[in-house]
């Protein structure tokens, strides 16, 4: 079990990575890429990941950017990669 604060709010979790949409937890997990694989699938674009450090929760990835509104959206409604490096 993994406890910490957040803004004042304390958060209990079964894994050391959340996913965090506004107010509410939408997910726990083991791994920050399972955390990013639910934002990718599940989540809103709003959501962002905090991991467990010692007894404080803290930012480990800022929210994801929807690709929709990225310089590649093209690409990602066509499903063809991009040329960008």
């Amino acid at each position: 079990m993994f406890a910490g604060l957040f803004d004042q709010h304390v958060i209990y979790a079964s894994h050391p990575f959340i996913v965090l949409e506004g107010e509410d937890v939408s997910g726990s997990f083991s791994t920050f890429d399972a955390a990013e694989d639910f934002i990718a699938k599940k989540a809103s674009y709003s959501a962002f990941i905090l991991r467990h450090d010692d007894q404080k929760w803290v930012i480990a990835k800022d929210r994801v950017i929807n690709p929709l509104f990225g310089p590649d959206r093209w690409g990602y409604i066509h499903g063809k990669p991009s040329d960008r490096h």
